[in-house]
């Protein structure tokens, strides 16, 4: 009795054993098939700029302007056709600043949906970024990145305040890619951010000689914005032939130029107000142009007479040299006092460089 026991017992722990190294086996299978990516989202802190036609030079984007929500972003496998393979979740999102770049470091394993479609152990493929988006909807088989950019989801609503974050979007396409299994894939192109909304920005430039040192604008007003628009361009793409409106409806909503926001005061060296828009359709014929209202705190309530800045390179002619107000520019529009006490405008129209430069 004593010798059966003791062989049922030398069964069970072989089994146990036997199915112990099963196990082992399976899990080194599995990391062995298993691939790592690492890859980096890149947010420039410089972009080229044309100053009123004349000059170009180089600008600073704020932390609030560069920042990503680790917990609200998605991003997605595209084959290079524009048609969806997966989505990719990292174990791992680390943030670095440096003097050029803000830059977010994930790592993760790529799908197994992903990896099915190596060719002698090389890929191609699209990764799409999605962040600070204010819905995500999982892309479903058969899903183009122009229907996710012009889902119903993918709309966002205008900041009233700097407790929201601006929407980002990225793509970029990598060819050749090639694939080890227990290995890591360390794609070395980071992907640039675009961002969805445009910064309108007003400095007033005191001058001491004019004893202009205590005056100070007391609102700034923008007349004309579309109080929605899309999180992404239109067609998923980065518009690299000049830059096509991505309007909710194609067009600007009713009565948009009844729309009013106020401008934030930021600390600065010289007085500036900023504000955050969705594009503006601000050229098309019949479209009704926007414009900001500047009032002063020398001006009393009862007084009306306010001044007016318009989206145009000459003040004096809108019609002929207006431009609209797109996604990822900085708009800025410097005012000073001449010596005979008269309002002067300079335009700054920041615009975008596609060479992976998207940033204020």
């Amino acid at each position: 009795m004593k010798r059966w026991f003791l062989y049922i017992g030398a069964c069970l722990l072989a089994f146990v054993c036997f199915a112990c190294t099963d196990e082992m086996e399976a899990d080194g299978n599995s990391k062995e098939r298993s691939v790592k990516l690492q890859l980096q989202l890149s947010l420039p802190m410089d972009a080229s700029a044309r100053t009123t036609r004349m000059t170009s030079g180089f600008e600073a984007g704020s932390k609030y302007e560069n920042y990503i929500n680790v917990n609200s972003y998605r991003i997605y496998f595209f084959s290079t056709d524009d048609n969806y393979i997966a989505r990719f979740i990292p174990s791992k999102t680390v943030m670095a600043e440096a003097t050029e770049y803000t830059l977010y470091s994930v790592e993760g394993e790529v799908p197994e949906d992903v990896l099915r479609r190596a060719s002698n152990n090389v890929m191609d493929f699209k990764i799409v970024v999605l962040a600070n988006w204010e819905n995500y909807e999982e892309p479903k088989a058969g899903s183009t990145l122009e229907t996710i950019c012009n889902a119903d989801w993918a709309q966002f609503k205008i900041l009233e305040s700097f407790k929201n974050l601006i929407p980002f979007y990225g793509v970029n396409e990598y060819e050749d890619v090639p694939v080890q299994y227990g290995g890591t894939i360390t794609l070395e192109e980071s992907i640039p951010l675009l961002r969805a909304m445009a910064k309108v920005e007003v400095v007033l430039n005191k001058e001491d000689e004019l004893n202009t040192e205590e005056m100070s604008f007391s609102n700034v007003t923008l007349h004309g914005y579309n109080s929605k628009g899309y999180c992404a361009p239109r067609n998923g793409a980065y518009p690299q032939n000049g830059h096509i409106l991505h309007l909710v409806g194609n067009k600007n909503e009713d009565n948009a130029i009844e729309n009013t926001i106020s401008f934030l005061q930021t600390q600065s060296d010289k007085e500036t107000w900023i504000a955050y828009v969705p594009e503006y359709d601000n050229t098309s014929k019949g479209a009704n142009a926007a414009y900001i209202e500047l009032r002063f705190d020398i001006q009393t309530e009862t007084d009306k007479k306010d001044f007016v800045i318009h989206f145009a390179d000459d003040q004096t002619d809108i019609k002929k040299t207006s431009f609209d107000i797109t996604r990822n520019h900085l708009y800025r529009f410097n005012v000073t006092i001449d010596p005979k006490g008269n309002l002067a405008v300079e335009v700054n129209d920041w615009e975008n460089v596609f060479n992976n430069d998207f940033i204020f």
